[in-house]
């Protein structure tokens, strides 16, 4: 097995994984996919610590009760049988395990060993240097974690944002090898805007040169691209060459596999 020993931190995105029309919305197709290229991993010998986003289970919520801004002096209109950012915030959480249980669902036909760490239940605080013991990535088999809404001491509750995750685990597990952003529909970060017929791939990335993507703040609540790109570029530069960190389209599996393997892949490579 040509990959055995490497540990590889994955990300699939909130917006690979569900649809971002509509609420609670799973993008089954992209789920069962993304579960065959972790089972294919596995085989091949990587030791895999597990992030994944919220999409359409959480981002529209989040941003209708204004979570991200922690507890709010204002009265907000009702949403079905949710009247209160608190009532929010549990449902929130129900709907990222319920996310959660979908893409296992999928791990468990396979046979893929995991165990799922729900943020809420053991990190406080939000951004990379959120509180919160990574002892589980010690385990034998691949550890599970998710963006989710966590306590805040200053604002009551806050959202922890998988690429937080993303960072504390790329560079505190130790020795990483692949750190990969599995991204919907695009091939890593881009020259321009989607839709632009100027947009082309940019192989190689690093802070200082800035986007040309956009960040769709109509559905993502926790920063896009940018702020995916930022934690990746600070886990390269601390982890230094020691860690290859890909954006890569995570509907191209091969892609997926080729970052997580060392490979040279066809996406953007953090520097």
């Amino acid at each position: 097995m040509e990959g055995v020993g490497r540990k590889v931190v994955l990300k699939l995105g909130g917006g690979l994984l569900t649809n971002k029309k509509g609420l609670c919305s799973p993008d089954i197709e992209a789920i069962q996919q993304s579960a065959k290229t972790i089972h294919e991993l596995i085989f091949n010998g990587c030791k895999i610590a597990l992030v994944h986003g919220a999409g359409s289970f959480g981002h529209a919520r989040a941003k209708t009760w204004r979570l991200s801004e922690g507890k709010l002096d204002q009265k907000f209109p009702a949403e079905g049988e949710i009247t209160t950012q608190e009532e929010a915030v549990k449902q929130v959480r129900l709907d990222m395990i319920n996310l959660n249980q979908i893409l296992i669902n999928e791990l468990d036909l396979l046979g893929v060993e995991y165990e799922v760490f729900h943020p809420h239940t053991w990190a406080k605080e939000t951004g990379p240097n959120f509180q919160g013991d990574l002892e589980f990535l010690d385990s034998e088999i691949m550890s599970i974690v998710h963006g989710d809404v966590v306590e805040h001491s200053e604002k009551g509750f806050g959202i922890l944002s998988g690429d937080d995750l993303m960072y504390r685990i790329s560079t505190e597990w130790g020795d990483v090898d692949s750190c990969v952003f599995a991204l919907a529909d695009c091939d890593g970060i881009m020259s321009h805007p989607p839709g632009n017929p100027k947009s082309a791939l940019i192989p190689e990335w690093n802070s200082k040169m800035g986007f040309g993507s956009k960040h769709d703040t109509e559905h993502d609540v926790t920063g896009g691209i940018q702020y995916k790109a930022i934690r990746a570029s600070e886990i390269s530069q601390k982890n230094g060459n020691r860690t290859e960190v890909w954006f890569v389209d995570g509907r191209r599996p091969e892609r997926v596999f080729d970052a997580c393997m060392g490979g040279n892949a066809l996406g953007t490579k953090i520097l």
